[in-house]
C-alpha cells in the first residue's frame, strides 16, 4: 500500500477519533496527545492454492494482500472498551468484566473474542477507545474477520506492551473465531494475515504450522478477485458436512489399511489413493481424492513458483477448481461460469473458486495490461446471464499486520 493512501486513512481516523472520544470531555482533552495513538494496519488474505486442506492438516500457499483494516486507538484509563466502526457507521461499548456474545452487533464479537482470549491467558488489559476503518470488502472471501482479529490482537499487544509470540497470537485469534464467535475455521486466515510478506507467498503446513516464504513478485501481473455476490447460504452446513466426511474417511481408511499412523487425509499418499478406489464409498472417495490431489497441487505450485513458471501455476489453479467442482462439490453455477469464462480470455493465467465455496469469490492471476478488457468482458457476460454485476478487486502481496508509527504518517 502506498504510504500516502495509508496516511489518508489514518488522518481521517485521527480526526474522527478526536470527535468521537475526546472532544467535549474535559479530562480527556487535557490528557490527550495525538502521538500517543496506536495505529495498526492489518491486511486481508488470499489463498493461492490449497483449499479445504487446512482442517485436513495439509498444505497451502497463501498471502496477505494490500487491502486493509485500519485501527486507531488509545488507553482510556477505564474498565470499558468503546469502538466506532467508520466502515459500518456503527458503535459499541462494553465492560472488560462482562465480555459476552452480542447477538445484535455481530462484528463486535470478533473484538470481544480476541480480548477474552488474552484475559483468560493471564494478560492484563485495560479499557481503550478505538476507531476501525477498512478498504477490505466484507463477505468477499478475503478474510475481513481474521484481519480484524489479528489487528485487534496487535493493537492490545502494542498498547499494553504485551510480549506475545506471533504464532501464539495466531492461536488466540483462531480460538476467538472458533470458540467465541462460533465459526469453524482452520489457522490459514489468521496465519496469513499475521505472517504476510511483501512480494512473497507463504507455503504453510497445517500439521505443525511450519512455513516457508516463497518469492513471488507479480511484476506485470495482478491477483484479481471476482466477487460473485452470491451469498454463501449453504457454506456453514455443507462445510461442516465436508469436515465430517473427511473424518469418517480417515477412520475408514485407517481401519482398511490397519495403519494407525493415518490420522488425517494428509497422511494418505497418491499411491494409497489409487488403491482405495472401490474400497470405500464413492462419495467419500471423491472427498479424499480432492484433499490428496490438492496437497499434491500445492507441492507442484511451490515448484513452479521457485522456477518462476506462472503459466504452469495458473494451470494448477484451473485443475484445483475442477477438483472443488466435481470431487469436493462445493462450487456453484455462478462460480463455475466465472472460471469457465476466465479460461477463454488471453491474459488470464488461471482461476478457481476461493474459500469454503457455495458462493463467494474466484481468485485469478492475470496480466496487468489486460485488466480492463478482462473486467469488461467478464462483467458484461456475468451481468447478462445472472442480472448482477460482480465486484472486481485488484491486489498484490503485502506485509502482515503491523504498527504504523505516528512519525511515519
Amino acid at each position: 500500500m502506498e504510504k500516502f493512501e495509508a496516511f489518508d486513512f489514518f488522518k481521517k481516523q485521527k480526526d474522527l477519533f478526536f470527535e468521537k472520544f475526546i472532544r467535549g470531555v474535559r479530562e480527556r482533552e487535557n490528557d490527550f496527545k495525538r502521538e500517543n495513538l496506536i495505529n495498526i494496519l492489518s491486511p486481508g488474505r488470499v489463498n493461492i492454492i490449497g483449499e479445504h486442506t487446512d482442517y485436513n492438516l495439509g498444505l497451502s500457499i497463501n498471502a496477505a494482500i494490500n487491502k486493509y483494516i485500519f485501527i486507531t486507538g488509545y488507553e482510556n484509563k477505564t474498565d470499558y472498551v468503546e469502538v466506532f466502526s467508520r466502515y459500518l457507521n456503527d458503535s459499541s461499548k462494553f465492560s472488560l468484566d462482562d465480555i459476552t456474545f452480542d447477538k445484535t452487533t455481530h462484528w463486535i464479537n470478533y473484538i470481544k473474542g480476541v480480548l477474552k482470549e488474552y484475559i483468560q491467558n493471564g494478560y492484563k488489559i485495560g479499557g481503550f477507545s478505538m476507531v476501525v476503518d477498512s478498504n477490505l470488502p466484507i463477505g468477499a472471501g478475503i478474510s475481513s474477520s481474521a484481519s480484524l482479529e489479528v489487528g485487534v490482537a496487535k493493537f492490545v499487544e502494542e498498547l499494553f506492551n504485551l510480549k506475545v509470540d506471533r504464532k501464539q497470537t495466531v492461536v488466540y485469534c483462531n480460538s476467538a473465531e472458533n470458540n467465541f464467535v462460533g465459526v469453524s475455521c482452520g489457522f490459514m486466515d489468521q496465519f496469513s494475515v499475521a505472517y504476510g510478506k511483501k512480494n512473497h507467498v507463504i507455503y504453510l503446513n497445517f500439521k505443525d504450522l511450519s512455513y516457508e516464504y516463497i518469492p513471488f513478485d507479480l511484476e506485470d501481473n495482478l491477483i484479481l478477485i471476482i466477487n460473485s455476490k452470491e451469498e454463501r447460504n449453504l457454506a456453514n452446513t455443507e462445510y461442516n458436512k465436508r469436515r465430517k466426511e473427511c473424518t469418517d474417511a480417515v477412520q475408514l481408511i485407517s481401519k482398511i489399511t490397519k495403519d494407525k499412523n493415518i490420522s488425517s487425509l494428509s497422511d494418505v499418499s497418491l499411491n494409497l489413493l489409487c488403491e482405495l478406489e472401490n474400497k470405500i464409498p464413492e462419495k467419500l472417495f471423491r472427498r479424499v481424492k480432492h484433499v490428496v490431489t490438492e496437497n499434491n497441487r500445492v507441492l507442484l505450485s511451490k515448484e513452479y513458483l521457485l522456477k518462476g513458471d506462472i503459466e504452469k501455476l495458473g494451470q494448477v489453479l484451473f485443475e484445483s477448481h475442477n477438483s472443488l467442482r466435481y470431487d469436493y462439490e462445493v462450487s456453484t453455477e455462478k462460480l463455475d461460469y466465472l472460471v469457465d469464462e476466465m479460461s477463454k480470455i488471453k491474459g488470464v493465467y488461471g482461476a478457481r473458486l476461493m474459500g469454503a465455496g457455495f458462493g463467494g469469490s474466484v481468485i485469478s492471476i492475470v496480466k496487468k495490461s489486460k485488466i480492463d478488457s478482462i473486467t469488461d468482458i467478464i462483467g458484461g457476460k456475468f451481468l447478462k446471464k445472472f442480472n448482477v454485476s460482480p465486484d472486481f478487486i485488484e491486489c498484490s502481496f503485502s506485509e502482515g499486520t503491523r504498527r504504523v508509527k505516528f512519525k511515519d504518517i
